[in-house]
């Protein structure tokens, strides 16, 4: 379990900061506080209101926050609401003035791989608009701070190592942080107090975002682009055991196969161990034997605090994979289907395969049958079947492939979005802190 430094009542001293946090807290659409009772009977008798102990213990000791069932139920009703209304490109700030010039980003040397990948990626875009960014880790000097600044991956950066001397008032509630965890997790439980106390949130989520607003919170849904098609792998990469396995066109990480027919591996997929993922790839066995695939099932989830020098090896080997793959799976770890960019859109659509996943929330820009196909899990068998056997299977894998490759690289669109990050920060960097 990730500890905090000390609890949150220490740690966030301002009465206004605090308060402004519960009341943030009380108003989330996914959170009761019946709901929090009975999922911690014993904080009933200690005599305090549930949101209040949701910020000041609940989150540091690891406590349920959220019903399931709560949880399920908000997603639902924002599926068939706007969802995306007013939290796609923030608030619409053009010509705030002044104009933001600067910006920090911070992210722990000590995470997961993915959340530096992502840092990046918001470092190039927000500087390809012609912002002048520096990336930082926990390491930094805390009092050459510079506002505004952005903390990616709140759960890890301000729990883990040095990162905890970070958690202090004046820090905290000058904060933007980008939220990558989904509402169900731990490690988005763990974040909650900062992210209750943030002057605005970058949510990979638009869903999340949403609900962030509802709250009180200014918030956004920010995606970064996805770089550049093309993997640069390292001399330890090609030795790589995993390389060995492959098919012998695919062992060149030098290799690209813009001829989607050429690709040398039928169907691929990269994730970690879940109970769902379980059931459903050993149905899926049968099925997978008479194609050429690649299926890496991590036995042992990747967690913030166990970090690999092997980790950041295997992101980059997953997306030469993906580069080799006509079709790209995508399986949900559990009954949460959320939309997982980092593996449907940097490490599939990007790469240029075609993504085959179960059903997912809604995407304001990503569109079933049209950038990705989707099914229920027991049909996604037969759906592979069409797509690599069939004439007009493999002609519309071509076309969505194509579709999803201009979408996801287009550079005038990514550049129109990150503008609105700019935005975004522009208009709230100065804004007092309030509900």
């Amino acid at each position: 379990m990730i500890d905090f430094p000390t609890t949150s009542k220490r740690v966030f001293s301002l009465s206004s900061l605090v308060s402004t946090a519960v009341s943030r807290l009380d108003k989330l659409r996914i959170f009761d506080a019946k709901d929090y009772l009975n999922l911690n009977p014993d904080v009933a008798s200690a005599g305090v209101p549930a949101a209040e102990h949701a910020f000041y213990h609940g989150a540091n000791e690891g406590r349920p926050l959220f019903s399931r069932a709560r949880l399920a139920r908000a997603l639902g009703e924002l599926v068939t609401e706007d969802a995306f209304n007013g939290a796609v490109f923030g608030t619409n700030q053009r010509g705030v003035e002044p104009a933001l010039t600067a910006v920090n980003i911070y992210v722990s040397s000590l995470g997961n791989v993915f959340m530096n990948e992502i840092a990046g990626d918001l470092a190039a875009d927000l500087r390809h608009a012609g912002i002048n960014v520096v990336m930082l880790n926990e390491t930094a000097d805390i009092d050459t701070s510079r506002v505004p600044a952005v903390f990616v991956a709140p759960h890890e950066f301000f729990a883990l190592g040095r990162g905890k001397r970070w958690m202090r008032d004046e820090i905290i509630a000058n904060a933007f942080v980008y939220n990558t965890e989904q509402l169900q997790t731990q490690w988005f439980a763990r974040a909650l107090p900062v992210l209750m106390c943030a002057r605005g949130i970058l949510d990979i989520s638009s869903f999340s975002a949403r609900i962030f607003r509802e709250a009180g919170i200014p918030s956004m849904h920010v995606e970064p682009s996805c770089g550049s098609r093309h993997v640069k792998g390292t001399e330890a990469d090609r030795l790589h055991p995993l390389m060995r396995v492959l098919p012998e066109a695919a062992r060149d990480m030098d290799a690209t196969f813009d001829d989607w027919d050429a690709r040398p591996i039928d169907v691929s997929f990269f994730g970690t161990e879940s109970p769902r993922r379980e059931s459903i790839l050993a149905r899926f066995a049968a099925s997978l034997a008479p194609y050429s695939t690649c299926i890496y099932y991590r036995r042992k989830a990747l967690s913030s605090s166990d970090r690999s020098p092997f980790d950041a090896a295997m992101t980059r080997i997953a997306e030469h994979v993906s580069g080799c793959s006509k079709i790209y799976l995508n399986i949900h770890r559990d009954e949460f289907s959320y939309f997982e960019w980092h593996r449907m859109v940097r490490q599939g659509m990007a790469r240029g395969a075609l993504v085959v996943t179960d059903p997912c929330l809604p995407h304001p820009y990503f569109k079933p049958g049209i950038h990705f196909l989707e099914e229920e899990a027991r049909h996604i068998p037969n759906l592979l079947d069409w797509v690599l056997r069939s004439e007009d299977g493999r002609a519309k894998a071509k076309q969505l492939v194509q579709n999803a490759l201009t979408t996801a690289l287009s550079t005038n669109v990514q550049l129109e979005r990150t503008r609105s990050v700019v935005d975004f920060l522009a208009a709230h960097q100065k804004k007092a802190f309030n509900a």
